[in-house]
């Protein structure tokens, strides 16, 4: 399953602003009085009054979140919330990880395993209705009522709030688990950017929809939104290609799948998505594998000081088992740049992968004969592993993938460690780099 791997100091509560209604009550009055004024012929063609009902239906959807922000420790939302009981705790899955919950009268409350509240969910709205939509509908009537654009300012901000509102629930729904209704959500964001009110592309949410209506099972409105997204120019580095193909795929349709992941190709050749995709749709359907080297080999002729290029054909190579083209394309990836990390790291996860390769079936071989000369053919390769993997650790800067070949290099050093004298030192000393020493 994709995540979305939300920034959750984007999920933001209007909290303890005074003029906003203090209970149920209170925003079910207010809104009964502006919705009564809207009913009046003579205020109802004033803009002013509309805008007074959108605000009034807006404040009463942010009742339930009163004194409540994200971000805070639980500790000191019960504080803001003493006038309130928590009527339960429990654990609950989402779908980014485990929280506590705190059940509200109207609300619940998500805490992650820090005790800081992510989000929060209103079970219990103090004006029944699709508040939010209501209020749009009352901020168009305003406009209509508004030629000279007088109030254009109040109604634009508004439907700013608006947006940033559904976006944050739809958020929440999502961490929660509820993927249909978060996918509904994120639609109605994306149209309320796009509302002439706001006039907006929200390429964000016009993606979030298609990934999390995948999720929820409505594939034909994945479908819809990743075919909007690509129309719309939002590629996500090539990841709404693979993830369209995905959906084409789980439906049956090899076809479209294939079509897509090669449009996506030609436009993002990098994108590990759209060329595992590619491997695995040749592989499967036993098509020939020529005409996805064509693909790749066009995109080399196009741009032949890429080497990146020459790293994903050995990666095809790598992924069809042919480890000497392989080895070849990855060499070849460094000949064309000489700064290329990835071309002596691919070729060192070549060789060790390889080596995991010959001990796995050294495990399951009875004869000893065998089972020898296959970890002593292991060993061969863990030996070739070393090299790549020595050049890509002194090329790279990334902190990351820095300690990663550092895992691999004292892994291979201890295993070695009897057959050359200075092994068991280089082992010490990448094991000592992962500690920090």
């Amino acid at each position: 399953m994709k995540r979305i791997f939300i920034a959750l100091s984007l999920i933001l509560s209007l909290t303890m602003v005074s003029a906003q209604p203090k209970n149920a009550a209170d925003a079910l009055k207010a809104v009964t009085k502006a919705e009564t004024a809207a009913a009046d012929a003579k205020k109802a063609a004033k803009p002013a009054t509309w805008i007074s009902l959108a605000k009034a239906y807006i404040e009463a959807y942010d009742q339930p979140s009163r004194n409540i922000l994200t971000g805070t420790p639980q500790s000191e939302v019960k504080l803001f919330l003493k006038d309130q009981q928590v009527q339960g705790t429990s654990q609950k899955q989402g779908a980014e990880g485990v929280y506590t919950v705190d059940s509200y009268a109207d609300k619940d409350l998500y805490y992650n395993t820090d005790g800081i509240l992510e989000f929060f969910l209103v079970t219990k709205p103090a004006v029944e209705g699709d508040l939010l939509g209501k209020a749009i509908e009352a901020l168009a009537k305003a406009k209509e009522l508004d030629p000279k654009g007088s109030k254009a300012k109040d109604i634009e901000q508004m439907m700013t709030d608006i947006h940033t509102k559904l976006g944050n629930e739809a958020l929440s729904e999502y961490l929660a688990g509820n993927f249909k209704k978060a996918a509904g959500l994120f639609k109605m964001t994306a149209a309320c950017a796009e509302n002439p009110l706001m006039g907006k592309v929200d390429s964000l949410n016009t993606y979030y929809t298609a990934l999390v209506s995948n999720m929820a099972g409505e594939k034909e409105q994945a479908i819809d939104y990743y075919k909007k997204c690509i129309d719309m120019g939002i590629f996500q580095n090539g990841n709404t290609f693979s993830n369209l193909a995905e959906v084409y795929k789980s439906s049956g349709d090899t076809v479209a799948c294939k079509e897509i992941l090669e449009k996506g190709f030609v436009q993002f050749p990098e994108n590990d998505g759209i060329l595992i995709g590619l491997i695995n749709l040749y592989i499967d359907s036993k098509d020939d594998t020529g005409r996805l080297f064509e693909l790749i080999h066009a995109a080399q002729n196009l741009n032949p000081t890429n080497a990146s290029l020459f790293y994903v054909e050995g990666n095809v190579y790598k992924q069809l088992g042919d480890i000497e083209n392989a080895a070849k394309l990855y060499t070849k990836s460094t000949e064309v740049d000489p700064n290329y990390t990835f071309g002596p790291l691919g070729l060192g996860a070549l060789y060790y992968d390889k080596a995991i390769e010959l001990q796995t079936k050294a495990g399951e071989e009875l004869d000893d004969n065998k089972y020898f000369a296959l970890m002593k053919e292991m060993d061969e390769y863990l030996e070739k592993a070393i090299q790549p993997f020595e050049k890509s650790f002194q090329m790279t800067e990334d902190g990351e993938l820095k300690n990663a070949i550092a895992e691999y290099l004292k892994n291979i050093y201890f295993r070695l460690r009897d057959k050359n004298p200075e092994y068991e030192a280089l082992s010490k000393k990448y094991e000592a780099f992962l500690k920090g020493e």
